[in-house]
């Protein structure tokens, strides 16, 4: 059985009857005899499963159980490759690894055994893994785990078994039920000596409490700050000190003056809760009296008024104003259909239908009217704001600059010719000149988990791109189903 595997690629599950060893008689996919008389050494009876071990998973085990062990118990269980000659127990040929039941020994490419574990026979389970994460081999017996047999050991090998005196029987199981070894409990003990080794590392107080205070500034939850900073015992000094109340807020935007994020929190914190109020045209009404640059410039910030005008169409669906979203598709949405990029296209047309359906909550694209979506958008107009305000040196309040009527706001919001350019660029064959986008700013909490996925990106690619391929949502969340 493949644990934790992550693609959807064919694993063992049953005996290759097309492909087996001399004097075997099966009885079933999972059920095996051996019928000769075993004079030789290679007439053994070998037998592999039907498929390979798959490389992206942490662990594969499969387990043999001897309902009879015959008249000498020679009975191996192992993995081998796909040329392996099914006339030789595994173990004795190279490519391939076998624990042998007669006299408990290893063999590991050639037919000189190594002493390992203890026999086995009628009665006993005994199983045989691929650590792929370690790149280990291991086995079993009756629920115990023996210890490391060899390494390294990498995928793309068979799960194999050999038979080689009359009347053995076996049985096989790939996970078809479950096993006798606890391999969870095996899985579960490594990810929490994983943790307590993180645990043990030392981490400073404050810098924990740094990360997440800049962490709510630079995505501007005003009220959740002052609460944390009251807990802390700080409100006081981030009050009198705004730039060290601003401390963290140079990696949101490195080339900014550390108060500059600060300077932006009152609009950032109003934006995000127009936004996930549902309320975009209130956002564009701020945006267009306090940041009208994020507005103006539709080169560098296309892909937010894009977000935006989608967000206005998914807010009018949600309402049951169809037909003003209708409206506000055929003028706004329609002027980038043909020259959009493909991934602006896709999105576009999920967008879109989501008036098709009696029922937006209950369709197929109810995701677009999560939480979710809307802190997406947010977190967009956010990282444009804070661009803007590294620019700038900061967002001074501008006493002359009235805010639009609510109706009129998408006309600071036209998706202009420059946005349309700009995503047909995107489609520009290659060596074209690039159009330049700004850097996104972010936290230094998204920096530290860049940088654990792009670290453990590079160790699965040092481990041959085989074992668990790390998830972060899945590490930091657990598993969505």
């Amino acid at each position: 059985m493949a644990m934790e595997q992550q693609h959807q690629q064919p694993w063992p599950s049953e005996l290759n009857s097309a492909r087996q060893g001399h004097g075997l008689e099966l009885k079933d996919k999972f059920t095996v005899r051996y019928a000769n008389d075993a004079r030789h050494s290679n007439d053994v009876g070998a037998i592999q499963a039907n498929h390979p071990v798959p490389p992206n998973c942490t662990v594969y085990y499969y387990e043999l159980t001897v309902l009879d062990s015959g008249i000498f118990g020679k009975i191996a269980i192992g993995f081998a490759d796909k040329s392996f000659k099914l006339t030789r127990q595994p173990g004795w040929e190279a490519g391939s690894y076998g624990y042998h039941g007669d006299d408990g020994k290893k063999f590991i490419g050639h037919g000189n055994g190594e002493d390992y574990g203890p026999t086995f026979g009628t009665g006993d389970t005994v199983g045989a893994g691929i650590h792929l994460g370690r790149q280990e081999l291991f086995f079993t017996k009756n629920g115990t785990r023996l210890k490391v047999a060899h390494r390294p050991v990498r995928a793309g090998l068979y799960p194999t078994i050999g038979l080689h005196s009359k009347g053995e029987i076996v049985q096989v199981n790939f996970g078809q039920k479950p096993f006798v070894f606890d391999l969870e409990g095996m899985l579960a003990e490594e990810k929490a000596a994983q943790r307590a080794a993180v645990d043990r590392i030392p981490v400073s107080s404050g810098v924990t409490h740094k990360l997440v205070r800049q962490y709510l500034l630079h995505y501007g939850y005003k009220e959740t700050l002052c609460a944390f900073d009251e807990a802390a015992g700080l409100a006081r000094e981030a009050q009198q000190q705004p730039a060290a109340a601003a401390e963290g807020a140079a990696m949101s935007a490195p080339s900014a003056d550390p108060a500059d994020a600060a300077s932006a929190l009152v609009l950032r914190s109003r934006l995000r809760k127009c936004l996930l109020a549902g309320d975009v045209d209130g956002a564009l009404a701020l945006l267009a009296a306090q940041c009208p640059v994020v507005l103006a410039d539709s080169g560098r910030f296309g892909e937010v008024h894009f977000q935006l005008a989608c967000q206005k169409y998914i807010e009018l669906v949600r309402c049951g104003r169809v037909e003003e979203a209708v409206l506000f598709a055929q003028s706004t949405l329609s002027q980038l259909r043909g020259p959009s990029a493909a991934s602006v296209e896709s999105s576009l047309r999920d967008v879109v239908a989501l008036a098709a359906y009696q029922n937006p909550e209950a369709s197929p694209l109810a995701h677009l009217l999560g939480r979710g979506q809307r802190d997406a958008v947010a977190d967009a107009v956010n990282a444009a704001v804070l661009t803007v305000a590294s620019e700038a040196g900061g967002l001074p309040a501008s006493p002359g600059a009235a805010a639009p009527e609510a109706e009129g706001s998408w006309a600071g919001l036209q998706l202009r010719p420059a946005l349309l350019t700009r995503l047909a660029e995107q489609q520009q064959p290659m060596g074209a000149a690039a159009v330049a986008t700004p850097p996104r700013p972010v936290s230094r909490v998204e920096a530290l988990l860049q940088q654990l996925v792009a670290v453990q990106g590079a160790l699965h690619e040092a481990n041959g791109g085989q074992g668990w391929m790390f998830n972060l949502q899945e590490y930091m969340l657990g598993p969505t189903t």
